[in-house]
C-alpha cells in the first residue's frame, strides 16, 4: 500500500481464500480504503492476484460502495487477468471496472449491491440466484421458503443493527469441491458494538465473544416485539448447514467465527473490518433430502 498527494495505491495479494487468514489478509490490504481522506483516488492493481474467492469480491465491493460517491476507485490498466476479467463481467462485479462478458455456466451468483430498504429484491435475488441451483440437496418447498427468510433475516439486520445504507452480496458454486459458497456484507457497527451497547442498556456485563453469543438462538439485541425478540435467522441456517455437513463463518470487526465439520470455533483476529460479513456454504454434494418437521408432523421443530 503507498499513498501519497492523495493517491492511494493498494496492490492486492496473490490468494484470498475464505479462511480467517484470508478475511485477515483482505481486510487489512483494503482497510486504507475505507479510513482515506475524501477526495482521494484509489488505484487497485490486481496484477499477483492468482485466486480470488468471489463471494469474497462482496468485502472488497462493499468497500468500494462505502466510498464511491466522496473518492475516485479506479484500477491499474492491465492488471486484471483475464480469467478474472471473463468471472468478474460474468458475476457483475466488473461494473466498477466496465467489464462485462455472457454468462455461460450456472456457476455464479450474481454480485448484487443493496439498498437498506430493498428486502423484497433482495429475497427475489437468494430465491432466484442461490435455492434455484438445480445441483442443490433435496429440499422441500417449505424448508426453502424457510432458508430464504432466515437469510432475509441477516440482510434485515444490517440496517437495523449495523446502520448501514447498503449491503453487498456475491458468491460461486464450485463444481469440482461441490461447494456453493456466497457472502453478506455490511460496512455498519460490528456485532460486537451491538452486543455491548444491549448489555450496557440492562446494566449487565457484555459476554467475551459478541458473535458467539449473537448465533445463539433467541439472542438479540432487537426489541421485544410480541414477545419475541428475533435471532432465529443464524441459529437457523448453522442447524442446516451441521446436517448438511456445509461451512459457515462470520467476520465483525476483529471477530471471528466458524461453523465447520461440526465444529464451532470463535476467535480474534489481527484485523479489523469496519463492518460485518457473513459467509455461508453449501455441501452440493449432500444426497439426503430436507424438509420442515412441521410439513411432515404436527412440530415445529426444524428438519
Amino acid at each position: 500500500m503507498k499513498m501519497g498527494n492523495n493517491i492511494l495505491d493498494i496492490k492486492i495479494p496473490a490468494i484470498i481464500k475464505s479462511t480467517s487468514d484470508g478475511y485477515s489478509t483482505l481486510i487489512d490490504t483494503i482497510r486504507p480504503m475505507s479510513d482515506m481522506e475524501g477526495g482521494t483516488t484509489c488505484i487497485l492493481d490486481f496484477s499477483d492476484v492468482q485466486w480470488f474467492d468471489a463471494n469474497l469480491l462482496s468485502v472488497l465491493g462493499a468497500v468500494i460502495e462505502k466510498r464511491f460517491n466522496d473518492c475516485t476507485i479506479q484500477y491499474k490498466k492491465s492488471s486484471i487477468s483475464p480469467s478474472q476479467e471473463d468471472l468478474w463481467g460474468r458475476n457483475g462485479f466488473g461494473r466498477y471496472f466496465q467489464l462485462k462478458s455472457p454468462k455461460r455456466y450456472d456457476t455464479t451468483v450474481d454480485y448484487k449491491v443493496f439498498l437498506w430498504d430493498e428486502a423484497k429484491k433482495f429475497g427475489e435475488y437468494i430465491d432466484d440466484n442461490l435455492l434455484s441451483k438445480s445441483d442443490l440437496p433435496r429440499l422441500s418447498s417449505g424448508l426453502k421458503k424457510s432458508i430464504s427468510n432466515n437469510i432475509q433475516e441477516i440482510f434485515g439486520n444490517a440496517p437495523l443493527h449495523g446502520k448501514c445504507e447498503k449491503v453487498v452480496s456475491c458468491g460461486q458454486y464450485y463444481y469440482r469441491t461441490g461447494q456453493l459458497t456466497f457472502t453478506i456484507v455490511d460496512c455498519g457497527n460490528t456485532i460486537l458494538e451491538n452486543v455491548v451497547d444491549y448489555f450496557s442498556f440492562l446494566n449487565e456485563p457484555a459476554p467475551r465473544h459478541g458473535i458467539k453469543w449473537a448465533i445463539v438462538e433467541d439472542h438479540s439485541t432487537k426489541q421485544l416485539v410480541n414477545g419475541k425478540s428475533g435471532g432465529k435467522g443464524l441459529a437457523f441456517l448453522k442447524e442446516f448447514i451441521s446436517l448438511n455437513n456445509g461451512v459457515m463463518q462470520i467476520c465483525s470487526g476483529n471477530e471471528f467465527w466458524e461453523f465447520k465439520k461440526g465444529q464451532e470455533s470463535s476467535f480474534c483476529i489481527s484485523s479489523d473490518f469496519p463492518g460485518t460479513i457473513v459467509t455461508i456454504t453449501i455441501n452440493m454434494k449432500d444426497k439426503h433430502s430436507y424438509a420442515l418437521k412441521s410439513e411432515i408432523y404436527n412440530s415445529d421443530e426444524l428438519f
